[in-house]
């Protein structure tokens, strides 16, 4: 065969191995340097506690250092953004949750909540929690729900800020009882629930993680949990349903997301650590103690999970008239 008509077929060649070789360069080189997951709130919270678990395993999977990276401000939002504007190589990652695809509802945010983040895989959920002073008279929900309709705007509810979760849990209950309950709105829920333990609130809602170590000490008394069933970590503490209350089952999530654009290698690599970090029973331990149940999911199930929140939360939102602060 002559000279020239062999380069082509080299070239076809030599092109066909670099695209084979390529994936194989990316996943040999990744990752080189520490990884870090952004988390939009303070430390202490659920999710810095999540956070941290969970880079505890996947610096194991990963056999590479993983930070958490705190970035509290604007409503989660300063964090998300930082993520969303990251380039997309894998090194920076947000641990988000359900206040990630509600902000878009109440604020004119600079990113997309879904189509500028690639979503890894749900981490966990976690119920909410009605916490009341333990000096406050009402025992039990329904003892909660005869007072506020007996005493109409007298009771306060207390919640991390406009728009959060805590507060929109405050928000469905009212509308699902005909209450009329005044919301206090805290710089956050850590805040919030100081203020019902010292008496200044009478009740509020908080996530699972946060609540059970008040109410194990006493300095909070839990009367329902938005959870499908009761939660062992909360022994006699009954359900919403259980209560003879409808509508009120709700799971706040948390989830993995890195910025949009990440390479299949890449993606594929960080999903296969977190679900090898998940399944771990050292983290699972940990979860469970903090009432955060590890609900496997796959990103295209977590990216329905997260439309369809937005979409149910934004309608709690018009129909009570939430305004951002």
């Amino acid at each position: 065969m002559p000279l020239f008509s062999r380069r082509p077929l080299l070239r076809a060649s030599l092109l066909a191995t670099a695209a084979l070789v390529a994936p194989v360069m990316v996943l040999a080189a990744w990752p080189a340097q520490p990884i870090r997951i952004v988390v939009p709130y303070s430390p202490g919270g659920s999710s810095d506690l999540i956070a941290r678990a969970l880079a505890t395993e996947l610096s194991r999977e990963l056999a590479q250092s993983v930070i958490v990276d705190n970035k509290p401000g604007a409503s989660a939002m300063l964090g998300a953004e930082l993520v969303a504007r990251a380039a997309p190589d894998g090194y920076t990652l947000l641990l988000a949750d359900m206040p990630h695809v509600i902000n878009g509802s109440l604020y004119k945010t600079r990113y997309d909540p879904i189509k500028d983040f690639s979503a890894l895989g749900l981490v966990g959920t976690t119920p909410l929690v009605l916490v009341t002073n333990p000096n406050l008279p009402a025992k039990t929900l329904k003892e909660y729900i005869a007072l506020a309709k007996a005493k109409p705007g007298k009771l306060n509810l207390a919640s991390g800020g406009n728009g959060t979760t805590t507060h929109l849990m405050g928000e469905l209950m009212k509308q699902r009882l005909g209450l009329y309950i005044t919301h206090i709105p805290y710089k956050g829920s850590g805040q919030a629930m100081g203020d019902v333990v010292s008496g200044q609130i009478e009740a509020t809602f908080a996530t699972a993680p946060g609540a059970i170590p008040h109410v194990r000490s006493g300095t909070l008394r839990a009367l329902a949990v938005s959870s499908p069933s009761p939660l062992s970590t909360l022994p006699g503490v009954p359900t919403f349903e259980q209560s003879g209350v409808q509508g009120l089952t709700v799971t706040h999530w948390f989830g993995l997301l890195g910025p949009a654009k990440l390479s299949p290698e890449i993606n594929a690599a960080l999903q296969k650590a977190l679900s090898n970090s998940l399944a771990a029973p050292a983290l699972q331990q940990r979860f469970a103690a903090m009432a955060v149940d590890i609900t496997p999911a796959t990103p295209a199930q977590f990216t329905q999970r997260m439309e369809a929140d937005s979409v149910r939360w934004a309608r709690v939102i018009q129909d009570a008239k939430i305004k951002a602060d």
